[in-house]
């Protein structure tokens, strides 16, 4: 096997990885100190040298030696790979994948990683500069490829690139820091040919898809076009209509009655209108018309737990559900395997579209019964989809499935400065209308504006109660104002350390009894934008600390941390 050259950061990355028993950083740093490059060798050969080092006794010394000789390419390939902040998980699999082989491709083939999950381009990228690798390797121009087509997912939601403008990215990119152009433009169309050759991705005129992604938005597409052509049974609903109004004490408007009439005559729909505008009214009508003519099963989802419980109190249906758990999408969102189950529902109502990227809206379309009815509702200027793909402004935006706008505010009355600005905002007007209900506040530098925020916080949370009152930031980090910095301030004015109260120090943060917390994840017990409230910690009989999170629904949830 190669021997991996000896480097300070090398030998101190593997040391405090944790694979060593009994070593840790301070530990690492002393015996590096009494051993310089020759350390490996010291424990490899040696290993009672390192008595000598304070802080290792016989038993500590055991424990080094046993953990030490356990696995040597693994060694090798930690004191290869620490100075890029690779850790022994993806180190793990990196051996899984090539096993006796992985020191010399890591040295000689690195871009061969970019095949290996966790590890990104920039990455890769770094450690087969540092080993002087070709830059026009084909493997790196794949890896630089692959990496901005996701980039482009992630960061900018977009499911496909033009192919000029991906040529372009990747030029930049593989030129980067260089002082000579070592990959050309010709270079990158022959790889592009090359992977669509392989089928890993797709090019659809000058549209540049991964396959996964393009094979996604076309199917969803003609699964959407079969059902609009064949439209199944339209129902005349009047007498219904006019008998919901009565039972339910609510008078429509003529759009509101349209938005109704519209969903018993067409078998996918959409509704759609901003905050106060209706939604949620037309929906109970339409549910109470569904259980006296329809009589089928019916399903309501939205993509966050929030949505869904949102929708249960206001319509009265108790079993909404996340789309995730209706689908039974939970945990990392795997793909699903194996024979397509279809939902039982004959009317299925999907709220929050907005918030619906491709991969999701895929998975939901191919589960629905071909004679089921769809009504999918939201607002195309609220919260955008975390995932690729623009998917509810498409669907209005095609002009085949029916639509009805709802543009009419019952919410707020029709002078309210909130509607009235957001208005203004969309058609990117500054003209706003100021009062009680929509406040401009000047400060002159980010730190006044971040203790003014803190100041407005406690003040309305004193008058209106912590779980009525929300910040909204476009930043997580990076100032003052960011959402981490914001919560950890407030964390300390809203709910302070105290004699008694229970800690937690994790990832970099402090948790407390009585912190407001967000799920950020779909588990089986709690969804994604579930609200709750740290009520404990505590360390199980196996020494795993636990936390316990409550939420308003009452639910209590168990974490280990």
């Amino acid at each position: 096997m190669e021997i991996v050259p000896r480097t300070k950061e090398g030998i101190l990355g593997y040391l405090s990885c944790g694979s060593v028993k009994g070593v840790g950083p301070k530990v690492a740093e002393a015996i590096y100190k009494e051993f310089g490059l020759n350390t490996l060798e010291i424990m490899e050969e040696h290993p009672q040298e390192l008595l000598k080092v304070k802080g290792i006794s016989q038993k500590k010394l055991k424990g080094i030696v046993e953990s030490y000789g356990k696995n040597k390419v693994f060694r090798e390939l930690m004191t290869l790979l620490a100075p890029y902040k690779v850790t022994p998980k993806k180190v793990n699999l990196i051996l899984q994948r090539f096993r006796n082989e992985s020191v010399e491709i890591v040295r000689h083939r690195p871009y061969q990683l970019c095949a290996v999950k966790g590890f990104g381009f920039l990455t890769v990228d770094a450690i087969g500069r540092q080993n002087c690798q070709a830059l026009n390797d084909p493997m790196r121009i794949s890896g630089c490829l692959s990496h901005l087509m996701e980039s482009a997912m992630k960061e900018e939601g977009h499911l496909y690139l033009e192919r000029p403008e991906l040529i372009q990215r990747a030029y930049a990119m593989l030129n980067q820091d260089l002082p000579h152009q070592a990959v050309t433009e010709t270079d990158i169309q022959r790889v592009l040919y090359r992977l669509v050759m392989q089928e890993s991705i797709v090019v659809d005129g000058e549209r540049v898809y991964v396959k996964k992604q393009y094979e996604e938005e076309n199917q969803t597409a003609s699964m959407i076009a079969r059902r609009l052509l064949d439209q199944g049974e339209a129902y005349d609903i009047e007498k219904e209509l006019a008998q919901a109004q009565t039972a339910l004490a609510i008078t429509l408007s003529e759009k509101q009655k349209q938005a109704v009439r519209m969903v018993f005559r067409n078998q996918i729909s959409i509704i759609t209108g901003g905050p106060g505008t209706g939604k949620t009214t037309v929906l109970k009508v339409i549910l109470y018309i569904h259980a006296i003519v329809c009589r089928s099963q019916v399903q309501l989802m939205a993509p966050t737990g929030r949505a869904a419980r949102r929708m249960a109190e206001s319509t009265g249906h108790e079993d909404a559900s996340t789309m995730h758990m209706a689908l039974g999408l939970l945990g990392d969102f795997a793909d699903y395997e194996g024979a397509v189950e279809y939902l039982e529902a004959g009317f299925l109502n999907l709220d929050e579209v907005s918030m619906v990227d491709m991969h999701l809206g895929y998975e939901f379309f191919r589960r629905v019964k071909p004679a089921s009815r769809i009504l999918l509702v939201g607002d195309v200027d609220q919260l955008p989809s975390v995932g690729a793909g623009d998917v509810f402004r498409q669907l209005i935006g095609c002009g085949l499935i029916p639509v009805t706008v709802l543009d009419l505010v019952f919410r707020q009355g029709k002078t309210s400065n909130i509607h009235l600005n957001a208005r203004k905002m969309l058609a990117n007007r500054t003209d706003f209308g100021f009062g009680d209900d929509f406040q401009f506040i000047s400060c002159n530098s980010a730190d006044e504006t971040a203790a003014m925020v803190r100041q407005l916080y406690q003040e309305e949370a004193a008058r209106n109660g912590l779980d009525h009152v929300q910040i909204l930031t476009p930043y997580r980090v990076k100032t003052v104002n960011g959402a981490n910095e914001l919560n950890r301030s407030l964390e300390d004015l809203i709910n302070p350390p105290s004699p008694g109260k229970k800690e937690l120090s994790a990832g970099g943060q402090t948790y407390r009894e009585g912190d407001k917390v967000l799920q950020n994840k779909n588990t089986l017990m709690a969804s994604n934008g579930d609200l709750g409230r740290i009520t404990d910690f505590y360390t199980d009989e196996e020494r795993t600390v636990k936390t316990v999170i409550e939420f308003p629904d009452g639910r209590v949830v168990t974490y280990e941390t």
